[in-house]
């Protein structure tokens, strides 16, 4: 019975397929529109190598509350990929500042809801503070986002960051011309430039301060002033508490909420870095869009 509630309701959804203009390149979003007027608007930006299809189902159950929900991919990669990765010029600093940017841009233009809601996954969460119209963001929820120094991590997981920051990665990207992601089980292909600079940040006890000023832009003089939730899960060994911690310093101005949720406390196996966005894992998902 609620398998055929839950496909009727599908079935009444409209999914829009909306096309991106950030700097350099379009990208490909999909925009899930609720049945009568949207209370709100919701985007999601995503993590690093995390395509928009991952977040789908979530997506449609935001819409399900009445919400306009609003995906996409960063530039070439996911359904925004034009060329192959090997001949991709795109940094991280690209998908972070320009492609969320394009992004919350269009989720203006859809619709003239009265709130709007960013939720950053990973990658998606610690760019804001780099974006323009802060003014026009009313609530934020980051999930898994932490600014990661691989030093943060412990044993057995520190082997594998190991691996990808200083040899397999490194050699693989150099030797193909891209990450490949899908080879070092990832699940999907990157540009070279997004894995270098990915490793810049995250080899780094600064993260990325010294990119500030030069291939990315100084921070918003008028900060996000509103209410943010920053999640983090007790079995994510890939955004430590101590990467977690470096997040608030970001968000000084805002009205900051933290959550470390333990997966045993909703009755669910295991979330880690990715899950929370599993249809399996949806009980986190009123704490994600913040039902009150």
């Amino acid at each position: 019975m609620k398998q055929l509630e839950e496909m009727m309701a599908e079935s009444e959804q409209r999914v829009e397929t909306i096309t991106i203009p950030s700097e350099g390149a379009t990208l490909i979003g999909k925009a899930y529109w609720p049945v009568g007027d949207p209370k709100s608007s919701v985007i999601i930006h995503g993590a690093t190598g995390v395509p928009q299809l991952f977040y789908a189902k979530f997506a449609r159950w935001v819409a399900e509350q009445g919400h306009l929900c609003l995906t996409y991919d960063y530039r070439d990669f996911g359904a925004s990929k034009q060329i192959h990765p090997r001949n991709s010029k795109a940094t991280m600093a690209d998908w972070g500042f320009y492609d969320q940017q394009a992004a919350f841009d269009a989720l203006l233009q859809l619709a003239g809801t009265p709130k709007t809601h960013v939720i950053g996954h990973s990658l998606g969460g610690f760019m804001l503070p780099f974006h323009r119209n802060l003014d026009k963001v009313d609530k934020v929820t980051t999930v898994a986002c932490g600014q990661v120094y691989w030093r943060d991590h412990h044993l057995p997981y520190f082997f594998m960051v190991i691996m990808f920051w200083f040899l397999l990665g490194p050699v693989a990207t150099r030797v193909k011309g891209y990450l490949p992601g899908k080879a070092l089980g990832l699940g999907a292909d990157m540009p070279a430039g997004v894995y270098w600079q990915w490793r810049k940040w995250c080899t780094s006890p600064t993260f990325y301060t010294s990119d500030i000023g030069s291939v990315l832009p100084q921070m918003n003089p008028n900060p996000y002033k509103g209410p943010i939730k920053i999640i983090g899960f007790t079995d994510d060994d890939t955004a430590p508490k101590a990467s977690i911690d470096r997040m608030e310093p970001l968000y000084k101005e805002a009205e900051i909420t933290r959550q470390t949720l333990n997966p045993d406390d909703f009755e669910l196996k295991d979330v880690g870095h990715l899950k929370a966005f599993t249809r399996q894992n949806a009980a986190l998902w009123p704490e994600i869009l913040d039902i009150t």
